[in-house]
């Protein structure tokens, strides 16, 4: 498969971290910490091998159908045990190869399903239990560190919870603590540091009201979810017109549909959105999917449908990905060929500029990985703490070259005398003398 944008970002993260940088303090990036610390753990045991992030990607995955399907079991949903659902909650994951990216969106995902296990027993049960409350909010305000504009699915949960049982307003108050404790954890470890103020620049802020990426046009994800999309509209007319739900199993249905609409809300305000952005929508199109396939009377339609379901998929995805499907544009989505030279190979990196190929063969010198967050601290060479930081970055993880795309080092060497004394220019490249 081909290396995207955010993988060899994660990788490069990966290597920073297992390395010892703190994110945020000695890494720039807006990437969530918990998912920076998992990429550390990664790299410390795989290094930057990506089969490995696959496979680990494929249990992941694994766990979310089995889970599902389990879930759905014990909930009663449907009026046969079944695990129908798990297969076609795997097939969903198939849909565009980026969903096979070991990202933060795969692990928020995860504690997602968490949470939409303890919203089902409240619903089953009327019954306001406390821990069930309480776990409810941590595992969303968990997926909210992960990915941080899943915190909208705290909304989400709170009209379900309002809409569907006798929720007090104690309890309320009750699962947003839980869904702070998180952040106040992490609030508490920056504050330790001494350093709250870069963790708010450097994640909090950028997640708020930073740039929002396109990798893909929605055009694209269009053509990727037609087949999917089908199904779920079929789906809900027949649901609505042959379905016979017990007063549980119809709650069970409203609330998988409104959980389908948070999804959506979600990826409309998502900071980089992709095909994977979707895998949110996987949980509500597979409840919906199976019920329409078990709903089928005569058993050779229902395996028709269900094959041309799994052909249809596993055909589109692999012919979008080798580009045979024109509409279909993944061009964005695939590290571009390194121009450097043939030189910059196995060095330590300073990219003062937008130069993600670089990182291909090259790991990361000094601290600024996202551009966009360092930007403001390159240019202010006038203001002390800027001075501060940029030499930090060539003390404490000098880089073997820097980058200079915007011919901002002359201003970088007239505050730091010291990095002019280390650093020979060539072109648009300042290579560390031996």
């Amino acid at each position: 498969m081909p290396l995207t944008p955010q993988e060899l970002l994660h990788l490069v993260l990966g290597e920073s971290i297992a390395s010892g940088q703190r994110m945020y303090i000695e890494v720039y990036d807006a990437t969530a910490p918990f998912a920076a610390g998992i990429f550390g753990g990664t790299d410390w045991l795989f290094g930057r091998s990506l089969a490995a992030r696959h496979a680990l990607t494929l249990i992941l995955l694994f766990f979310q159908a089995a889970f599902f399907a389990i879930l759905l079991i014990n909930n009663k949903a449907y009026n046969d045990n079944t695990y129908v659902p798990g297969l076609i909650f795997g097939l969903l994951c198939f849909v565009s190869f980026d969903f096979l990216s070991y990202s933060p969106e795969l692990f928020a995902s995860t504690l997602l399903l968490l949470a939409l296990h303890n919203l089902f027993r409240e619903i089953q049960f009327r019954i306001q239990r406390e821990e069930t409350i309480l776990s409810l909010g941590v595992y969303l305000g968990a997926a909210s560190i992960f990915v941080f504009t899943y915190a909208l699915f705290l909304v989400g949960a709170l009209l379900i919870l309002v809409t569907y049982t006798r929720i007090s307003f104690r309890k309320v108050l009750l699962i947003i603590f839980g869904f702070l404790l998180p952040h106040l954890i992490l609030f508490l470890i920056y504050l330790r540091w001494d350093e709250f103020a870069l963790l708010w620049e450097n994640f909090y802020l950028p997640n708020i009201v930073g740039q929002r990426y396109l990798w893909v046009s929605w055009k694209s994800v269009l053509y990727l979810l037609a087949l999917p999309a089908g199904y779920f509209v079929i789906s809900l007319f027949m649901l609505t017109r042959e379905a016979r739900f017990t007063k549980y199993q119809s709650q069970l249905f409203q609330v998988m549909f409104w959980w389908l609409l948070i999804a959506l809300a979600e990826i409309m305000v998502t900071k980089s959105f992709t095909p994977h952005s979707f895998i949110t929508t996987v949980p509500s199109l597979t409840y919906f999917v199976s019920h329409y396939l078990l709903l089928i009377r005569r058993r050779w339609i229902a395996e028709m449908m269900l094959v041309l379901f799994l052909g249809g998929i596993l055909l589109l995805s692999n012919l979008a990905r080798t580009g045979v499907i024109k509409s279909i544009d993944y061009s964005a989505m695939k590290v571009a060929a390194s121009n450097h030279p043939a030189e910059l190979v196995g060095k330590k990196v300073m990219v003062l500029g937008n130069d993600l190929p670089v990182y291909q063969q090259n790991s990361l010198g000094g601290f600024f990985l996202s551009w966009p967050l360092s930007r403001e601290t390159v240019a202010g060479m006038e203001y002390y703490d800027h001075v501060l930081k940029m030499n930090a970055a060539f003390l404490h993880n000098p880089p073997d070259v820097v980058v200079d795309h915007e011919n901002m080092m002359p201003g970088v060497m007239e505050r730091i005398p010291l990095v002019q004394e280390k650093y020979r220019k060539e072109g648009s490249y300042y290579w560390r003398k031996p």
